[in-house]
């Protein structure tokens, strides 16, 4: 057992640091650790996890430099969980995960459109906790309701009323994303990767607006078919 965990935990590492050579162009003479530092530098994902990168490459050192390697080899064992971590942020190096796969597909998507009845639509945003509803007209994305759009109509239109007649329509000055004072709503091409829109929403605001919600669409334009939509409750660790 020890030994399959040695070799396991000598092989990652080896593919770690062939992959940087690679990537970098380098010779075997330069140092591991120094390549991590300098792949964090040009990718996300490194730096992400350089901590523990550098972590790994100092206990491969203890490992593989061991003088009594005919006595007692492998002279320590690296941990089960230590392996398996080190195989997951390898997984992520070589494959990093596109923001799609958090995203709620664009084909659930709860959309509505501007004949809509506002009062039902705000009672499914109440029922299924919904901050966000886009508003779709002939496939193409025109507006997006939500608390801050019913908010800013009430304060601009302080006699009028929600009744059981209004539509999403009379909500129009403030539907348009264009017109949002407060939220900012990003459209990313579908090679985006997981790691960019964390970013993004780690930022916490752009031009002193929130970032409320990243659509996802073929290159990133507004006008395309939605693929899928990520608001920071759909990233790994904030559900």
């Amino acid at each position: 057992m020890k030994q399959d965990l040695f070799e396991k935990f000598i092989g990652i590492y080896n593919q770690i640091d062939a992959y940087m050579r690679k990537s970098l162009s380098v010779e075997k003479y330069v140092d591991h650790s120094h390549l991590i530092r300098r792949m964090a530098d040009q990718n996300k994902i490194f730096g992400q996890y350089l901590n523990e990168l550098l972590t790994f490459a100092d206990l491969r050192n203890v490992l593989d430099h061991n003088p009594y390697r005919i006595q007692a080899h492998p002279m320590a064992e690296p941990h089960e969980y230590i392996v398996k971590r080190y195989e997951e942020i390898k997984n992520l190096l070589f494959d990093p995960p596109k923001a799609l796969s958090v995203a709620v597909k664009g084909s659930v998507i709860y959309s509505t459109t501007l004949d809509a009845n506002a009062i039902e639509i705000m009672q499914v945003m109440n029922d299924k906790l919904y901050t966000h509803i886009p508003i779709m007209e002939d496939g193409k994305l025109v507006g997006i309701f939500s608390e801050n759009v019913v908010l800013h109509y009430l304060v601009k239109n302080r006699d009028s009323l929600i009744t059981s007649d209004t539509k999403i329509k009379e909500f129009a000055d403030f539907i348009p994303i264009s017109k949002n004072r407060t939220e900012v709503f990003l459209f990313l091409p579908r090679d985006t990767l997981l790691t960019d829109v964390n970013t993004i929403f780690n930022a916490g605001l752009r031009d002193g607006k929130r970032i409320a919600v990243v659509y996802i669409t073929e290159t990133g334009n507004q006008k395309e078919k939605i693929l899928g939509m990520i608001t920071p409750w759909d990233l790994p660790g904030n559900s």
